[in-house]
């Protein structure tokens, strides 16, 4: 039977007589895509071609493959001269006519010339941008555009992609598609799933104003896009990325063929496509990706009528990867900067890293959650660390956790784009759930006893003891005090504990008490007298009580000229100095930005209490310490009567909330007590380094004993192991790159690490009609003077009744919680450790207040109002 010659679109389903572009568009009308009319000149024309020119294609093939590539160019010329004196089949030249005068628009339609190579779109390689593509022909132009198709078999190009494909390949055949060319608005290509990363939920596109035959020849840069998709249905979700370029030209079709036009000012750096455009993109990619079963390359085309795809061919050299990557991923200074210095140590960051990695991100992987090879937990931009929170909504749903809350207790912003989740099976769960039984029983058994071994480490290990110690000797207690770390942690367990509890009572309080559920449970928190951190508070104001009642101390504050210079000699035998000894003992480990182990303690610097204290004490407005036990205290039982009442006759809610209750209070204390006490750990780490510093000093090693801080853990181990390595020049690049880092600006919450890597970061805050909205996190109603606290230098202008505004509430501060009416933070969340404290201390606290320490100013008066979530501008 005779091969037809020329085929409609519709009827080209043979890829070897129609060639895989043709066959590809044959598959989208049937499926019911929107593909422009058109018709294929069949691979049957070609081969009459190579008949009546006296060509054995293939023979001439094998001899090109085996040929050098001199002999190859040679031999691939000869043929395409071979070609010149090809006949077209009897009565073809009339059936083409026929052809494109049913096909054309009017008479002077311009017509598009396309390459179907039988070797072209195929599974197994694409051959994409090989062969030829002729566009704005006229009618009597056609011939010669399908005679250039034929010649790009036989180039060198072709043959190359043959050999590195699949060097035995067979010779492939040249059909023709041939459509009226459509006056294109903007067109380009999307790739179904993510050619780079091969991530599954993205689709990505590319479009140029008018034709895109400049596009995909690569002459120009396009407007690149990335479509968040849902995992599922293939639905859009989001704009991740969106790159826009100055277009000065495009291309359109006119009477004379393709011309290029200039395209206005105004428009130049406008999107080619607006977002509703984006999604149907994106949707139409992942509808042809399912009809198809692979994932797609398309190119597509918008005029004034519609959406119309002009190629479908099957990406071939990415793998589909359905795992998250960490560029995917949205990332959080919340929690973080709370508890680490603006810019924290090398050092600190690599302990940061490993801590997270070793007690936070393994155990959940011995509950058997899934974390994709690749994705870390902490990543790190400009020296500021980030937290992956897209990793830990995936962990909490993968244990049938509620997400909902994840920002709510870690601060930050909502997710915008929440990956697919497959959680865990039932059975999977109930062992799960078994672990985390045994790990709280552990936590509430050990907890005490490895809180006295904390704090006995910071004793045995104060710089006066350890000064014979040599390099060896330090090293090997440093590793020491790791092993016994690794066995003895209870972060993880304390943390679960917690957050299942909020959890669980996030889940029936908002029934049961209606719309302000959080703001008395949170002041049902409240004066506890357990939360350790809490307690710091009150022994500050037990200190100005004893100075206000000491003549001498008194005397001593309030001198002309006063500095804290040499305070332990003048205050020598005072009851006020062994009580502040008393204090610096127990808190004297804690500092501002604690969690770096670099931070100076407070005990380095006792200056910043004392210079608080004379405030207070100038000022003359003490808070007495009774007087603050007995405000929390009549808050906490008001809250708890009004949750009660509103149980009503309902006993059953009663013991369920008390229940849950006492659990929650447990662990929040059990988690500040380990906070506290991994810090006596720090304490006893940083003096450790210190001297080890010193023994590098010594030696010529290091130039300071703190450049230990500017290594990481793993060049600290080297470092002391002997490894040969220019460390002061390591340590002055490091420094260097740290004073580079405080003159750049980050964003709190990063949804596109890769843009911002590209495009720097964009600052605003949510300010409507003077008021600021954020997330309370303690209950209360306060107005009061705006104080910024960035650092302890700012500790001396606080006064009694101030409202702090502060980037994140530092649990270092809490010295500053016994004076202020109020708080207000850039960030932070319900189950931030300075959260806790204010909680316990009954301070209004307001979190999540974007750039508030920018747009606020010093001295203006605020409301903080926790039941509306609110901080008010009272003057314009």
């Amino acid at each position: 039977m005779t091969s037809p010659l020329i085929l409609t679109l519709e009827e080209s389903r043979d890829p070897s007589l129609v060639g895989g572009k043709a066959a590809g568009l044959s598959r989208l009308l049937a499926a019911g895509f929107a593909v422009p009319r058109g018709a294929c000149v069949t691979a049957a024309v070609y081969r009459h071609a190579l008949s009546t020119a006296g060509i054995s294609a293939e023979a001439v093939w094998r001899r090109v493959l085996q040929a050098s590539p001199e002999e190859r160019s040679r031999e691939l010329s000869k043929i395409r001269e071979s070609l010149l004196r090809h006949a077209w089949p009897a009565g073809f030249q009339t059936a083409l006519e026929g052809r494109l005068a049913g096909l054309a628009h009017d008479p002077v339609t311009r017509w598009a010339v396309r390459s179907s190579a039988t070797n072209e779109d195929a599974e197994q390689a694409s051959a994409a941008g090989l062969y030829c593509t002729s566009l704005g022909l006229s009618s009597p132009e056609v011939l010669g555009g399908i005679f250039e198709c034929w010649l790009s078999l036989w180039t060198d190009a072709a043959v190359e992609y043959a050999l590195r494909t699949r060097g035995d390949t067979p010779c492939p055949s040249m059909a023709v598609v041939i459509q009226p060319l459509l006056q294109a608005a903007v067109a380009g290509v999307a790739y179904s799933i993510h050619p780079v990363t091969g991530r599954t939920s993205q689709v990505v596109i590319n479009a140029v104003p008018g034709l895109a035959s400049s596009l995909v020849s690569g002459e120009v840069t396009p407007d690149q896009y990335v479509v968040e998709v849902a995992e599922d249905d293939g639905q859009p979700v989001r704009i991740r990325r969106r790159v826009l370029v100055r277009k000065q030209r495009k291309f359109v079709s006119a009477p004379a063929g393709v011309q290029a036009e200039r395209i206005s000012d105004s428009e130049q750096e406008q999107s080619s496509l607006s977002d509703a455009q984006l999604f149907q993109l994106a949707r139409l990619s992942k509808q042809i990706e399912t009809a198809f079963r692979h994932p797609v390359d398309l190119e597509w085309v918008w005029d004034a009528e519609r959406l119309w795809v002009v190629q479908a061919r099957p990406i071939t050299a990415v793998r589909p990867a359905p795992a998250l990557t960490n560029d995917e991923c949205e990332w959080t200074r919340a929690n973080l900067k709370e508890t680490m210095p603006e810019l924290p140590s090398p050092l600190g960051l690599s302990f940061l890293e490993r801590f997270m990695d070793a007690y936070i991100i393994a155990p959940y992987r011995r509950l058997g959650c899934t974390v994709p090879d690749g994705l870390s937990c902490v990543r790190v931009l400009h020296g500021r660390p980030y937290l992956n929170v897209t990793l830990f909504y995936t962990l909490i749903t993968q244990l049938h956790g509620n997400p909902s809350f994840l920002t709510e207790q870690m601060g930050g912003e909502p997710l915008g784009f929440t990956p697919s989740v497959r959680p865990l099976s039932g059975r999977a769960l109930v062992r799960a759930g078994l672990s985390m039984m045994r790990e709280w029983r552990r936590v509430v058994r050990e907890g005490p006893l490895n809180f006295a071994v904390m704090k006995d480490m910071a004793m045995t290990y104060q710089a006066g003891r350890i000064g014979s110690l040599s390099a060896k000797e330090v090293a090997e207690t440093l590793e020491r005090l790791g092993q016994w770390l690794d066995g003895h942690e209870v972060t993880f367990g304390i943390a679960g504990g917690v957050a299942q509890s909020l959890q669980a009572m996030g889940t029936f309080l908002p029934g049961w008490l209606g719309e302000d559920w959080r703001e008395l449970l949170n002041a049902s928190l409240q004066g506890q007298g357990s939360v350790i951190s809490a307690q710091h508070i009150l022994r500050v104001a037990e200190l100005v009580e004893v100075a206000r009642n000491e003549v001498l101390v008194q005397r001593w504050f309030l001198s002309e000229g006063w500095t804290a210079a040499g305070f332990r000699e003048a205050l020598a035998d005072t009851e006020f100095l062994r009580r502040f000894e008393e204090y610096l003992a127990d808190y004297g480990h804690r500092a501002v930005g604690e969690s770096d182990i670099m931070s100076p303690r407070i005990a380095d610097q006792p200056d910043a209490v004392l210079v608080l204290l004379q405030t207070q004490l100038r000022v003359g407005k003490d808070v007495l310490p009774g007087e603050i036990i007995s405000r929390q205290v009549e808050r906490r039982q008001d809250a708890l009567a009004e949750i009660h009442r509103r149980f009503g006759w309902r006993r059953h809610r009663g013991i369920v909330f008390r229940w849950w209750y006492r659990r929650l209070s447990r662990f929040c204390a059990l988690r500040e007590a380990n906070r506290h006490h991994l810090l006596y750990y720090s304490t006893a780490v940083r003096h450790l380094l210190l001297q080890l510093g010193e023994r590098m000093v010594e030696q010529g090693i290091l130039t300071q004993c703190d450049d230990v801080f500017y290594l990481t853990m793993d060049e600290r181990s080297a470092l002391t192991a002997g490894a040969q390595r220019d460390w002061q020049r390591l340590v002055i690049e490091r420094r260097e790159e740290l004073a580079r880092d405080t003159e750049v600006q980050v964003p709190d919450t990063i949804r596109d690490w890769e843009a911002v890597l590209e495009q720097g970061s964009s600052m605003t805050s949510q300010e409507a009609d003077g008021v600021l909205r954020g997330i309370a996190v303690s209950a209360g109603t306060a107005t009061g003077p705006v104080r910024l606290v960035r650092s302890t230098d700012d500790w001396k202008r606080v006064r009694p009744g101030d409202i702090l505004v502060v980037p994140v509430i530092d649990p270092g501060m809490a010295p500053l919680f016994g004076i202020a009416a109020g708080l207000i933070a850039e960030m932070g969340g319900t189950l931030s450790h300075g959260a806790i404290i204010a909680r316990e201390y009954g301070l209004p606290v307001l979190v999540n207040v974007p750039y508030a320490s920018s747009v606020l100013r010093e001295n203006e008066q605020v409301q903080i109002v926790s039941s509306t979530n609110t901080v008010s501008r009272l003057v314009p």
